[in-house]
């Protein structure tokens, strides 16, 4: 009982009324915090506001002006209670609201007008994140990575399973490297990590951050037979029911036109096109050192050149073809307009001999080659006279007709791009199916006679003027969408390097756009390249390939010069890492992922069945069916090394 000895009548009152009233303040606040209801939460914010203002002896700090509301910070349920606890009224604002485009701070309003219980106090610690001990014993998916990275970012609140995140706000940027020929043996001998002291020679230049990195094992994209791009499917983010539709609406209110479906550079490159000097997208460097291979190249191969003529601007071609011991060469060769008109078809007279002719494919006959005498040069000559360089040329997977013409054209379009296979990226549809799924026609039907040129370059003609009166959404199963550009919407500005990418002129060249692609001919350029722009961007993804090439794990699609030892291109890219690890600010996570394991076995295997004709080849994958299969396994164990930067005060 309060103790009112010594106090008159009205001194009690007056007391008893501000305990009453503190009382229900303090009891008006505490529903506030758990109140579920926007209205009521107004109607007990306004009675809080109305105590304030009546009494003179309110909680609320005298300091203050009349029409502020008092402090809730340090009110709440008690200790231990049960309470739940909601966010309703909160929302925490993204990396993109942090900092925009131009690195400076944006201030961001919160999602409700009424006064948080209890503010978040600013903390001094960096993100932390650390793997579960159960996440070494299943392997990770590149999907799960990828997911770690729309987490970090706010794209979505669906934390990760396989490890735990401290202080994610905190996240400053995210750097991810793709790796290729990265394996554990690559670590097992490092002494700054193993402490293991006869090997100290086999660890000079490994970077002593790497003890604190942790490693788990990943598993690459595919299937028991397969294997996949882990690159791609990292950077292609499957969408919900609701995203697609919306996606679909977007793209089918877009009027386009031939232009809108070239192929860019990054595609061209990657799909293995021959490129030609006026492709858009090359730098001056670029374009000097294709120079020097064209010329190593001639006479043999030719670039279409610019001139005036009348009649269609837009071709579609494609070629048949027969294999020989040095692989295959073109045996006829189909080029309509516009308006799907035969406007050029020959057979070609073969420069080396014929070891199969692939009638069930190309059509093509030992009769038929008999009494032909066009050449190979006489075929580029007349295709030269036709086609212009400023023309658009049409066909399904173009490259292999390009590269057995030995020709070069900058305007491509590829309706084996332009369309979606049923099960999506990374299969590329037949055009046998387009044409029936979408002309209703039933073409390469010819019961054993082999394919029609003229027939298959018609039928790419048609599809692309489909693909053009339906808009960009048609032909496409809309199931995922490209992870920059998603991020991108909510205001992250992403770095893209590889060695396939279209190089802007500058920096600047893609102007205020949240994505930016940059082709480096080198992984030292990569590294430099996110050195140099690390405030610039939220989130950097690098593919290198030096230790991929020098493991000979692939071969370098152009002679640009990479580092032919296993040791020294290890060794470098470990002193490049360590550099760029140390400019960085931080909290800037790291992530390194292999992508793929020993794909040499693979790879030789898949070299050998491209050789053949499809019927052998199908027989020959099924004799090999377990050595395709041990090499699989082989080739998805992949690995993924996480880091950190921490503050500057906890630097070891």
């Amino acid at each position: 009982m309060p103790d009112h000895a010594g106090k008159t009548t009205e001194e009690v009152t007056a007391t008893q009324e501000q305990l009453r009233d503190e009382t229900s303040f303090q009891s008006k606040v505490a529903r506030l915090s758990i109140c579920e209801d926007g209205k009521s939460r107004e109607m007990i914010v306004k009675s809080i506001q109305g105590l304030g203002r009546n009494s003179s002896d309110s909680p609320v700090d005298e300091d203050k002006e009349d029409n502020e509301q008092p402090k809730l910070t340090q009110i709440g349920p008690k200790s231990g209670s049960k309470r739940r606890r909601r966010s309703s009224g909160i929302t925490r604002p993204s990396l993109a609201h942090v900092k925009g485009s131009n690195g400076n701070v944006v201030s961001s309003s919160l999602s409700s007008s009424v006064v948080i219980p209890k503010k978040k106090k600013k903390t001094s610690q960096p993100t932390q994140l650390t793997i579960h001990q159960k996440s070494y014993e299943k392997t990770l998916s590149i999907r799960d990575i990828r997911d770690l990275i729309l987490y970090l970012f706010d794209d979505t609140n669906n934390a990760p399973k396989w490890l735990t995140v401290d202080n994610r706000s905190a996240t400053n940027k995210v750097i991810v490297l793709f790796v290729p020929g990265l394996l554990p043996e690559d670590f097992e001998n490092n002494t700054e990590l193993t402490g293991d002291g006869e090997n100290a020679s086999n660890s000079t230049h490994e970077p002593q951050f790497l003890r604190q990195m942790q490693r788990v094992p990943v598993t690459t994209p595919g299937s028991a037979n397969t294997v996949y791009s882990a690159y791609n499917a990292f950077v292609n983010v499957k969408l919900t029911k609701k995203e697609k539709e919306l996606k679909k609406q977007e793209l089918s209110s877009k009027k386009i036109t031939l232009n809108d479906l070239e192929l860019r550079l990054d595609q061209l490159l990657e799909s293995e096109y021959p490129i030609h000097l006026d492709t858009h997208g090359l730098s001056s460097e670029e374009r000097e050192l294709l120079s020097v291979e064209h010329r190593d190249q001639e006479p043999t191969w030719k670039n279409t050149h610019a001139f005036e003529h009348g009649g269609s601007r837009t071709f579609s071609m494609d070629c048949e073809m027969c294999m020989t011991d040095d692989g295959l060469v073109l045996t006829r060769v189909s080029l309509v307009d516009f308006d799907c008109r035969l406007i050029y078809d020959t057979l070609v007279k073969p420069d080396a001999t014929i070891t199969d002719y692939l009638t069930k494919y190309s059509g093509i006959t030992e009769e038929k080659l008999r009494d032909v005498t066009t050449t190979l040069e006489d075929v580029q000559r007349d295709i030269l006279k036709i086609v212009s360089a400023t023309d658009i040329l049409i066909g399904h997977s173009l490259q292999s007709d390009l590269n057995v013409l030995k020709l070069r054209h900058p305007k491509i379009i590829d309706t084996a791009i332009i369309f979606e296979h049923k099960a999506g990226p990374p299969f590329r549809p037949a055009l046998k199916y387009l044409a029936s799924e979408y002309l209703s026609q039933e073409i390469q039907n010819s019961d054993g006679l082999g394919h029609d040129s003229f027939e298959d370059a018609r039928a790419c003609m048609e599809l692309t003027k489909l693909k053009i009166v339906n808009g960009l959404s048609f032909g496409v199963g809309i199931n995922t969408e490209n992870l920059f550009h998603r991020l991108g919407k909510n205001g992250i500005r992403s770095m893209c390097l590889n060695d396939y990418a279209p190089k802007p002129n500058g920096l600047g060249g893609t102007g205020n756009t949240t994505e930016t692609s940059v082709r480096c001919q080198n992984d030292d350029l990569i590294l430099e390249n996110i050195g140099e722009h690390l405030n610039d961007f939220n989130l950097f993804v690098g593919r290198l390939r030096d230790i991929e090439f020098a493991k000979g794990y692939a071969v370098p699609s152009t002679s640009e010069a990479r580092i032919s030892e296993v040791s020294a291109a290890r060794d470098n890219f470990f002193t490049k890492l360590q550099e760029l690890y140390s400019k960085s600010p931080p909290s800037t996570v790291f992530l390194v992922c292999s992508g793929n394991g020993d794909t040499r076995a693979y790879s030789k295997i898949m070299d050998e069945l491209k050789k053949m004709n499809r019927d052998d080849r199908v027989e020959e994958r099924k004799k090999r069916e377990k050595e395709v299969q041990e090499a699989v396994v082989q080739a998805r164990e992949a690995l993924m090394l996480l880091a950190v930067r921490p503050l500057p005060l906890d630097d070891a």
